[in-house]
């Protein structure tokens, strides 16, 4: 690996805005969106659903794929192997998929 570049990403990552706040200012942040969360049923604000279009992301799935996943996944008929392998993504993503931990 070239040192440079990791130095580089190092430096960007420390003056980034965010890495100058405080533990308790973390913490509030934290406290924000899992009051923000139970507000609102775990939905996004509508000025932010926008973000959630494939341009904006880096992403290899689509809102509806994703839908479609949710919906065949049977852990004894088509599991998370078929289904990554089906997609082109990883099992992992799938299982993270189907357990709610990315695509919410």
């Amino acid at each position: 690996m070239d040192t440079k570049k990791i130095q580089a990403e190092v430096d960007k990552v420390a003056s980034s805005t965010f890495a100058k706040k405080s533990d308790k200012q973390l913490i509030s942040y934290d406290l924000l969106s899992t009051l923000h969360k139970s507000k609102y049923n775990g939905l996004q604000p509508l000025a932010l659903v926008s973000y959630n279009e494939r341009k904006h992301k880096k992403c290899k799935l689509t809102i509806e794929q994703v839908n479609e996943i949710k919906s065949r996944y049977n852990p004894y008929v088509i599991g998370k192997y078929k289904l990554a392998k089906e997609y082109g993504v990883s099992p992992n993503l799938i299982y993270k998929i189907v357990t709610g931990k990315s695509w919410k």
